[in-house]
């Protein structure tokens, strides 16, 4: 009786034939196309979440800034008078009536207008 042959499932080397590599390439440039698709789109998520981020981070800054300091600049209407006896302009708010500033005059602002 003849021996049966044996099999094996053995890792060799196959070569593609050019059908196969022409297969082989148009998937290959698919799938670089499709990662850098994937990659430009992270980055502009990434560049969204770091404008978000950033605009976060500024309106903590602008916070800690205001409540260390106590106090922020803003515009308010007032009243400007003179003060001779000091020399001095006055900024007085209208809203609170309060002396929200003073400058000194200048030596033209000292001198005395003639009516005509």
């Amino acid at each position: 009786m003849p021996k049966e042959p044996k099999y094996e499932n053995e890792f060799i080397k196959y070569v593609f034939a050019d059908e196969e590599r022409k297969e082989l390439a148009t998937e290959m440039a698919q799938k670089i196309v499709t990662l850098q698709q994937t990659e430009d789109d992270f980055k502009a998520i990434k560049s969204d979440y770091k404008s978000r981020i950033d605009v976060n981070q500024a309106g903590i800054n602008l916070s800690a800034t205001r409540l260390t300091s106590g106090y922020e600049m803003r515009s308010a209407k007032c009243e400007v008078r003179p003060d001779y006896a000091k020399k001095v302009w006055e900024y007085i708010r209208v809203d609170t009536g309060e002396i929200a500033k003073t400058k000194d005059m200048t030596a033209d602002d000292l001198q005395m207008e003639f009516e005509e």
